[in-house]
Order: C-alpha cells, then structure tokens, then sequence
C-alpha cells in the first residue's frame, strides 16, 4: 500500500504498488491486486496497470470502486478520477475526461496549500493538483485549442515534481504535444526529451517507452534522420507489446505509417503496404498462447487467412498503400463497434460529436487513431468505411494525437 501521513505530504509506494504502476507485473499478480477486498491504494494501482494493458473496462470497475469507498480517503479518490479521465482521454472522450479532470481538482485543491514537490512517483496531493492540471491541458487540447492548454500547463508546473518525478514526466508529455500543435517541433522535441530522460530516472518501463513514442514524433515532425524515426517507432512498436502494452503499440504505427506515406521507405525501396499498422512485429509479444493463430509468426511476413485486417496481400477492403489508407481499419473497427452498441454505448461513443445524428457513426472520436498532431489541415479527410453512412463532421472535432494517461 501507500506509506505517508493520512494528509498526504509525500507518499511513498509500497514495492507492489509500484510494480504495478510501472507495469512490471504479471496477469496473475494485477489479478490478486485487483481483489474487492484487498486495500484501495492495491485496486487503484490494478487499475492504472488494466488501462496500461488496455483493458479499460475492467480498469473502470476497479476504479468506480475506489471512488466509492468512504475508507479510500480525499487524495486516493481523487486520483482515482483523475485516473479514469485518463483512459477516457485515450479513447477520446476529452470533453468526458475533461469533467472528471475538474471534479478531480476540486477534492484536493481546497487542501493543497501552496505548490510543493511531490514524491517521485506522485501520490499525494500535490501531485493530484499537477496530474489535474496537466490533464486539463491535455483535454484542451485534444480540442485543438493549444493557447488554453499552454496556460494550464503553467498553472501545473509549480505542483510538478522535479526532474525524475511521475508528475514532471506526464507534464512534458503534454507539453511536447501541446508545442506541435502550436507549430513548435523544436520546442516539442526538447520537452521530449526531458520526459524521456526523466522516465529513465523515474525507472518506469510504460512511461520510458511512451517518452520515446512522444520523442520519434516530435523529431519526426521536425525533420530528424527518416531512418532513424521510422527505426525508433518499429522499435517502440514492438516492445509496447513484448511488455503488454497494446495502447502504445498502434500510435507507434500508426505514427510510422504517418512518416513514411505512399513513397519509398527509408532505405530507398518502396515502403510495403504492411510497413504501417498491419506490419508482424519482429519480436515476439506476450499475450494469449494461441489467440492469435491466423497470425504469421514473427518475421514470416503477411500471409492469406491471418487474422489482421489487411494482413492478407489478397485483402483489399482494409489494406491500402498510403498512410490514411492504413487508418482505414480503425474507422472500419469504431463502425462495428458502434452498430453493435447498445444505447448506453452509442451514448459514449458520440460523446465528441454533439451534431451527430442517432445513426452517425463517430469518427471524430478516432482523432487518436487516424490524424497526426501537425495534420491540423488534414481535419475532415478521412475516408469513410464503404457501405456506411458518412456522418455529419463534429463541431470542434480534435486532431491531436492521444499517446495514452
């Protein structure tokens, strides 16, 4: 559990908590964490490591649970809430991470004082002040409006840790994605990099591998060795999944897929079409044995009857030869999922679409899946699954790239 006086000065996790909020554990020890009568601080930090593995639902109960118990404490719910609006946000719920994000501040802002460091790993007050505020920013600017997000992330700064601290890395995070936005790629790449090495610091395997993922765009975007991006993001890609991280895996193609583009690949040849988001990762990953046996084995290449959308040189509905034809699957994916929703879930996911019709589909939920950060102008091009009704474009739709809590 968490060590600290009840008011919350500086928190210090307990080894399984940390483990869990780095992400170093296994099923079957987030399985025992995550038990309804263990202690609060143990399912809360489950939780975070169900959303770092992807599975948002499970991560919702556990974490409904805990701003439900009275026993939890202020500082514990609030980061609870702050920890759900995080996984709405990489879904993009930004307006719905957004309310949760402000309720949030409200339970711990009253009690904070005056900015302080936090611990390292940032489980006190403070340091919900500073996850609070840079989520705010990060709502903003899931937007588009980065002067908003630019002034919440000074408001944050002072409740930040310093370098090597959680808080601090969420914090250039934000700040990198918030200065592409603005048009600002070398002031985006030196807030990277200052994530990077602090989540080298801080010790963390998701934050260490989502600071490279920030990192290869931001030099991506501001015109670094092709190569050496491209190598970067196959590389992040890859060990997103041998660590069990799937939500850093897809950006980190789909972030590919957006630097090379129909022409030749970084060695000069033509980039294959399975160099984008359908690509066999080169390593294996850890995951179900046996859930994926249409898949070819690593290395093998795409072959006819694998499971992927596109895996398959024969398959033209998802498969195409240039990035936006790549992001094609996750619209097709969103579209399956919508029709197959009950209300309530049709609800959820037109959340970002307040024009929407009752049968539109919600494709500006996708904005974390089909446009880059700099392809502000791109708003409005994505191509529609064939066969399906082409929905009325969202007021305010975001385009920023959503890397995850």
């Amino acid at each position: 559990m968490v060590h600290g006086r009840p008011g919350g000065a500086r928190r210090a996790p307990s080894a399984g908590v940390r483990a869990l909020l780095t992400g170093a554990v296994t099923d079957r020890e987030v399985a025992a964490a995550a038990r309804p009568d263990g202690p609060a601080e143990l399912r809360w930090a489950a939780a975070v490591a169900r959303g770092a593995s992807g599975h948002y639902a499970a991560a919702a109960a556990l974490l409904d649970g805990v701003r439900r118990d009275p026993v939890a404490g202020v500082v514990l719910r609030a980061h609870a809430t702050l920890t759900r609006a995080s996984h709405l946000r990489q879904l993009g719920g930004h307006r719905a991470a957004a309310a949760l994000d402000g309720a949030a501040l409200r339970l711990v802002l009253p009690g904070a004082g005056t900015p302080g460091a936090p611990g390292p790993w940032g489980l006190d007050r403070a340091a919900a002040v500073a996850d609070a505020l840079t989520g705010l920013a990060a709502d903003a600017l899931g937007r588009l409006d980065a002067a908003t997000a630019a002034v919440l992330l000074r408001r944050a700064g002072p409740w930040c840790g310093p370098h090597g601290h959680r808080t601090r890395v969420r914090h250039g995070w934000v700040a990198a994605e918030t200065a592409l936005v603005a048009g600002d790629p070398a002031a985006a790449l030196a807030a990277a990099d200052e994530a990077l090495t602090g989540a080298q610091a801080l010790g963390s395997t998701r934050h260490v591998l989502k600071s490279r993922l920030v990192r290869a765009v931001a030099a991506g975007v501001a015109g670094h060795d092709r190569a050496g991006v491209v190598a970067e993001l196959d590389a992040v890609a890859a060990d997103a999944l041998v660590h069990g991280l799937p939500p850093l895996h897809r950006p980190a193609l789909l972030a590919r897929a957006d630097l090379t583009g129909p022409g030749p690949g970084p060695d000069g040849e033509p980039d294959p079409a399975g160099g984008g988001p359908d690509a066999v990762p080169a390593r294996p990953h850890r995951g179900l044995t046996g859930a994926d046996r249409a898949t070819p084995e690593a290395g093998s290449g795409p072959v006819a009857g694998a499971r992927h959308a596109g895996a398959s040189p024969f398959d033209t509905r998802s498969r195409r030869a240039d990035a936006e034809g790549r992001r094609h699957a996750p619209l097709h994916t969103v579209s399956v999922l919508y029709t197959r929703s009950d209300r309530s879930g049709r609800e959820l996911l037109r959340e970002q679409c307040p024009e929407s019709g009752p049968d539109d589909v919600p494709y500006g939920l996708l904005h974390s899946a089909t446009l880059h950060p700099h392809d502000a102008d791109a708003r409005g091009s994505e191509r529609r699954t064939e066969g399906t009704k082409s929905p009325r474009p969202c007021q305010g739709e975001s385009v920023t790239r959503r890397f995850g809590g």
